[in-house]
């Protein structure tokens, strides 16, 4: 997982993340609710929400190769055995970086939730699926995934309890 996510990956993450808990889904279960009534799931939801927003807008906003993945080099120079970042950057420079670091998150973002995305079982894909990237209602998902609506919020706790998990951090981030 070296270097920027690509465009194709970020306009096709649905079906990558599909792909992936195909791999894994029958091993996966969905965490007991015991668990998952430690959490606020409604706050925790907007958190998520909120990063899933300006996820998704990266791709209009910064620019991503198409299809093979370029490799970042850090802006640090090695001096007697330890890292100081350097202290001549100019304008450009800092912008350039700003711009790298946006690209960066984005795909540090990407990657978690493919590696999320290997915990989840297939109805708790569904989930994250249509409700953070395609922004479906409740009553359209129990009605896609086939469940009523109240085993649904056992499928929306654990998977958002799952997803804050590996995604917290870069939620706080934002804070």
């Amino acid at each position: 997982m070296n270097g920027i996510v690509t465009l194709d990956q970020l306009l096709n993450i649905s079906k990558n993340i599909s792909n992936y808990v195909e791999q894994n889904k029958v091993y996966n279960i969905l965490l007991d609710e015991n668990i998952c009534n430690n959490y606020n799931i409604i706050e925790i939801k907007k958190k998520l929400q909120s990063l899933f927003t300006s996820f998704k807008s990266a791709r209009y906003l910064y620019e991503f190769p198409v299809e093979c993945s370029i490799s970042i080099s850090a802006n640090y120079d090695e001096k007697l055995g330890g890292f100081t970042q350097r202290n001549n950057v100019s304008k450009i420079e800092q912008a350039i970086q700003k711009y790298t670091d946006k690209q960066l998150h984005t795909t540090n973002v990407y990657n978690t939730i493919m590696i999320l995305s290997l915990k989840l079982t297939g109805d708790e894909a569904i989930y994250l699926i249509n409700t953070f990237l395609a922004h479906k209602s409740e009553d359209d998902i129990a009605e896609i995934i086939g469940v009523s609506k109240s085993y649904l919020q056992k499928i929306k706790k654990s998977c958002i309890v799952k997803m804050w998990i590996d995604l917290k951090k870069f939620c706080e981030e934002d804070d």
